[in-house]
Parts: C-alpha cells; sequence; structure tokens
C-alpha cells in the first residue's frame, strides 16, 4: 500500500508540475501577447466549466466515485456498481440543465461583464459551444472519479500533461498567426473533450475486467450517495464563493482588465496549490481502505506524515518563490507588473496552508461527520474573506479580494487543524509545533536572499532559475536539518526506497 501511495503521489507531482508550468507559460504568453484585457476574458469564458464557477453543482460526483470505486474493490462490486449507476446519471442531468441554461443566457452575460463590442460576438459563441460540451465535460468528472478509484494515476496524469502541452501549442500558433482570442479559447474547449474521450475508452477497459456494471439502485444506495452528495454540495458552494466566483464578481464590478490583473497575481499561488490537491487525491483511496477496516494506527500515521513530511518539502520552496517574487513578474510578464510583487508574495500564504493541512483533510474526506464539521468552518471562513474584501474594495479593487483570500487561510488554519488532529487522535501541538519551525526555516532565507540582493538582482530566465534553484537547494537543506527530526528523516527515507524499490 505505501508503494502504491507513493508511486501515485510521485505521478502526479510531476504530471500536474509540468502541466502547471505549461500553464503559467501559457498566462505569461496571453498577457505579453494579447494584453490584460483578454486574458481576463479567457479567464471568464473557463470560469464557465465545471473546472471552474459550475464546480458548485457538480455534487462532488467525482469523489464520490472514488470512494465507491474504491470500496468495490474491496469485494462489494453490487453496491458499487448501483451508487455509480446514480452518479453517472446526475451527472449527465447536471451536464444537460447547466449546458441550456448557459446557452440561454450567453448574451446577458457578455453584456454584465462588460465585454467591449469588437469581442461581445466571439465571447458568446464561445460560451455557446462551451454550453454544447457541458454534458460530456460532467460525465467526464465521474470517468476522473472512477479512474481514481482504480488507482489509475498514470493515465490521468498523461491526459492532462497531454491536454496542456496541446493547449500550449495552440496558444504558440494564434501568437504566430495574430489569430483572435476565440482560436484559443476554441482549442482549450477542443482539448477537454479530447481528453474525456480518451478517460472514457480507459475506463470501459478497466471496468470490463470486473464486475462493475450499470444497473438500477437500492433507497439505501440512493440515500446513501443523496446525503453524500448533499455534504460534497455544501462543501462545493464554500469553495466556489472562496475562489471561483471571484473572476466573475471582479468582471461584474469592473472590467475585464481588473479580472486579468487579478489572475496575474494569483495564478501562481493557485498553480502551486492546484499541483498539490491532486497529490492529495492519491491519499483517497488509502484513506477509504483504513476507514473501513477501521485502521486507527495507520491513519494516525498517514495524518501526521502528511502534516510534517510535504511541507517540509514545498513551504521552504515557497518562502523561495515570494523573496523573489518581484524578479518572477519580471520576467514572466514583464517589468510592469513588477510593483504588484508584495501581493504575489503574500498569496503564496494560501498553498502553504494548503500544504500543510490538505493531506490529512483528504484522509478524513470519507467520515460523514469530520465532512460536516469541516464545511461549516468552510462557510466561516468564505464569510470572513468576503468581510475583508468588502471593508478594503473601495480602497484596493480587484487586490482586496486577494487580501480576503489570503486572510481567511491564515485565520481559520489553526481551528482547522485542531478539528483534523483530534479526528485523528494526534497531538494538537503538532500543528504549532511545525509551524515555529518553518518560521525559522523561512527566517534564514530571508537573511540570505536580502544579503544576496545587496549585490545582485537576476533580470532574465536564465540566471533566476540558476539564483532560484540555489535557493531551493539551501531551503531544503535548512528544512531538512530544522524542522524534520530523526523519526521523520527515517521515515523519508523509507518512502524514498518504497518509491525506487521494483
Amino acid at each position: 500500500m505505501l508503494r502504491r501511495f507513493l508511486n501515485n503521489t510521485a505521478i502526479s507531482a510531476v504530471a500536474y508540475g509540468i502541466a502547471g508550468v505549461l500553464g503559467l507559460l501559457a498566462v505569461g504568453l496571453i498577457a505579453k501577447s494579447y494584453g490584460l484585457g483578454v486574458l481576463g476574458l479567457i479567464v471568464l469564458l473557463r470560469a464557465f466549466l465545471p473546472s471552474g464557477f459550475l464546480a458548485v453543482i457538480d455534487l462532488g460526483v467525482s469523489e464520490i466515485t472514488t470512494q465507491v470505486i474504491a470500496r468495490g474493490r474491496l469485494g462489494d462490486w453490487v453496491t458499487a456498481s448501483e451508487k455509480v449507476s446514480l452518479l453517472v446519471l446526475l451527472a449527465l442531468a447536471t451536464g444537460l440543465l447547466s449546458g441550456a441554461l448557459l446557452w440561454l443566457s450567453a448574451a446577458e452575460l457578455a453584456v454584465t461583464f462588460k465585454v467591449h463590442a469588437d469581442q461581445s460576438e466571439d465571447f458568446i459563441a464561445i460560451l455557446k459551444v462551451s454550453a454544447l460540451i457541458m454534458p460530456i465535460a460532467f460525465l467526464g468528472l465521474a470517468a476522473e472519479g472512477a479512474l481514481k478509484g482504480f488507482e489509475q494515476y498514470s493515465w490521468l496524469r498523461l491526459t492532462e500533461v497531454a491536454v496542456s502541452v496541446a493547449y500550449v501549442g495552440a496558444i504558440f500558433i494564434a501568437v504566430w498567426s495574430n489569430l483572435s482570442f476565440a482560436w484559443i479559447a476554441y482549442a482549450y474547449l477542443a482539448t477537454i473533450v479530447a481528453k474525456y474521450v480518451v478517460l472514457a475508452l480507459v475506463l470501459w477497459l478497466l471496468a470490463r475486467n470486473t464486475s462493475l456494471r450499470f444497473r438500477s439502485w437500492t433507497p439505501e444506495s440512493r440515500h446513501d450517495v443523496a446525503y453524500r452528495c448533499w455534504l460534497m454540495l455544501n462543501n462545493r458552494v464554500a469553495g466556489t464563493f472562496q475562489q471561483t466566483l471571484v473572476p466573475l464578481a471582479i468582471g461584474a464590478l469592473y472590467s475585464p482588465v481588473e479580472v486579468g490583473t487579478y489572475d496575474i497575481l494569483t495564478r501562481l499561488p493557485r498553480f502551486l496549490k492546484t499541483t498539490m490537491s491532486p497529490l492529495y487525491s492519491a491519499i483517497l483511496p488509502i484513506s477509504a481502505h483504513l476507514d473501513e477496516r477501521t485502521d486507527v494506527r495507520r491513519l494516525q500515521l498517514l495524518g501526521r506524515n502528511g502534516l510534517v513530511l510535504p511541507a517540509a518539502i514545498v513551504v521552504p520552496i515557497l518562502v523561495v518563490v515570494a523573496l523573489f517574487s518581484q524578479d518572477i513578474l519580471r520576467v514572466w510578464v514583464g517589468p510592469e507588473h513588477t510593483s504588484q510583487w508584495p501581493w504575489l508574495a503574500l498569496s503564496l500564504f494560501v498553498p502553504a496552508v494548503t500544504v500543510m493541512l490538505g493531506a490529512g483533510q483528504t484522509a478524513l474526506m470519507v467520515r460523514s461527520d469530520f465532512l460536516r464539521i469541516n464545511t461549516r468552518l468552510l462557510y466561516l471562513q468564505v464569510l470572513t474573506q468576503y468581510m475583508v474584501t468588502a471593508l478594503f474594495l473601495s480602497w484596493l479593487h480587484e487586490r482586496a479580494f486577494i487580501l480576503g483570500w489570503l486572510l481567511s487561510y491564515v485565520v481559520f488554519a489553526p481551528l482547522i487543524a485542531h478539528r483534523m488532529l483530534s479526528a485523528m487522535h494526534l497531538p494538537r501541538m503538532l500543528f504549532w509545533e511545525q509551524l515555529g519551525k518553518q518560521t525559522l526555516v523561512a527566517a534564514v532565507l530571508a537573511a540570505g536572499t536580502i544579503a544576496y540582493k545587496t549585490y545582485s538582482t537576476p533580470h532574465t530566465l536564465p540566471p533566476l532559475i540558476i539564483v532560484g534553484a540555489i535557493a531551493c537547494a539551501a531551503a531544503w537543506m535548512l528544512s531538512i536539518a530544522l524542522v524534520l527530526s530523526q523519526t521523520d528523516r527515517a521515515m523519508l527515507g523509507k518512502f524514498a526506497r518504497a518509491l525506487t524499490q521494483r
């Protein structure tokens, strides 16, 4: 089980890292070639997909399907078949309904987001094409969840990388050929369809060798799916208000230019946060097995290592990125945006909190009681976010949304950590102990970076890569020495051996 978990984690890390870097390259290329206004339009268009604002109505189909398949692999394929059949029907109905509504409201949305008259026709046409593929996109969520339940992460990540390469290639063609931004948007929609067609074929081949089949469901299966969908819906509503609704709110209040500015300043933190989330998805099937067998000791081990080890690896790198955020903006999107570097640096608190708490929260997602409490905390976190945003909106404009976002994560991190550690019967001081160690590492890195920048500053990509690599190596050495205990270092070595052994 350990080796399988580590293999899935490594596959996710590499694949999403590559896909994410390609995505960052795409954003920089669009911003430099078309301007922030076009970047804002593309962000708004992508918001009306299941990966964006419409995630609020996906009912957690992907996550629930993962849990159902993972438990079905323990032997109960009849119950799994019933629940998967119901989940597929829900995904199809949601896709058809949301597609119809998007088609009918396309023109009104162009007016709401103040789309320029020269771009309005293309904007409406792209929304209508998005509406047509909506059933495929929602059914694709169920396919992704099923493949995670079968622990076929290689196919998932291979398709992610492939569509990212295709999308970036389409952007290069558009820039080189001086094509309209509509070319970029249509290319993205085409990659979504291609991805889910491939995943559906792979899933059919896997399911053919099991007893998983479409069948009618019992009242017990229907009630269980309905209850879990209700919990996930509440979680999705809060999560949507927390992040994916923000570009739409900025577009309605201001214009696509402000949406583009917000996207630039939060893209890197969101990339890092999103990249880490699939790593935790590898934990979900394992935690389902552990919960089914009530293996408390192994769940505790999973929880502690999930809190300590990923943070020891990732948080020091986030500190390095924050310290060089001005240089990153200069190289990535141009010198005219370097004055905004404090907002980029502060936004990195969000992935830092995520990497510390994400693994434990994912492991406990199979427990309905924890999911219910965690969702309540998430609603309070979103309420705090928008209160802070409203307080500073007239002064900071789109940056007020960034301030509310990061402060809500920082304020609620201790509360979520307390609930998580209590549910796993782990010491509550573990979170504060790790936070103190990470703060010490950050202080040492900051002192070293300030000393370096008094003599030199990287202005182009090659020097930035070299300096960044040296700083990351120093950050990891500090983390190993100051954050990890001897037991933690031994566990890290055990993970490495489990990953490399054949």
